[in-house]
C-alpha cells in the first residue's frame, strides 16, 4: 500500500507541476513552484482528512457490533451455565475471564492496525516532503529563462 501511495502522490506532484509551471505566475496566489506545492499540498490534506474520518467512521461501526455481540454472546452463555447471580465478592473468572482474553485480543489487533496505518502515513509523508524538497531545489537552480 505503501509504494501505491507514494507511486500516486509523486505522479500527482508531477501533474500538478506540469500543468503550473515554474514560470508561470498566478495574480490572485502565489505562483511558480510554491503555487504548485500548495496546491497539491491541500489536495494531499483533503483526500487524507476524507479517508482518515471514513476509517473512523467504519472503526466505529465495527466496534459498537463487536460490542454488542459480544455482550449477547456472554449473556446467552451465562443463561446456558446459570451463571446469572451476581455476588460483589466473586472474583471475575470463568466467562468475565474469557471476554476478558478475547477482548484483549481484539484490542492488541486494532492497535497493530493502527500503527500500521501510522507508520505508512508517516512514510508518505517523508517520501512526498522530499519528492517537494528535490524539485524546488531544481527549479530554484534552473534559473535559464528559454522558451
Amino acid at each position: 500500500m505503501l509504494r501505491i501511495s507514494t507511486l500516486i502522490a509523486a505522479v500527482t506532484l508531477t501533474g500538478a507541476l506540469m500543468a503550473h509551471p515554474a514560470s508561470a505566475q498566478d495574480t490572485t496566489h502565489h505562483g511558480g513552484v510554491n503555487g504548485a506545492a500548495r496546491a497539491v499540498s491541500g489536495a494531499a490534506k483533503s483526500t487524507g482528512r476524507a479517508v482518515k474520518s471514513g476509517v473512523k467512521t467504519v472503526g466505529s461501526k465495527t466496534h459498537k457490533v463487536l460490542k454488542k455481540a459480544g455482550r449477547g454472546t456472554k449473556s446467552a452463555l451465562s443463561h446456558a451455565v446459570g451463571d446469572t447471580v451476581h455476588d460483589p465478592n466473586h472474583k471475575p473468572g470463568g466467562l468475565n475471564k474469557a471476554a476478558r482474553d478475547v477482548s484483549a485480543s481484539v484490542k492488541h489487533v486494532g492497535r497493530s492496525a493502527k500503527a500500521g496505518v501510522h507508520k505508512g502515513a508517516s512514510d508518505t509523508h517523508k517520501a512526498l516532503q522530499k519528492t517537494g524538497n528535490d524539485v524546488k531545489k531544481k527549479a530554484a537552480g534552473d534559473t535559464s529563462h528559454t522558451s
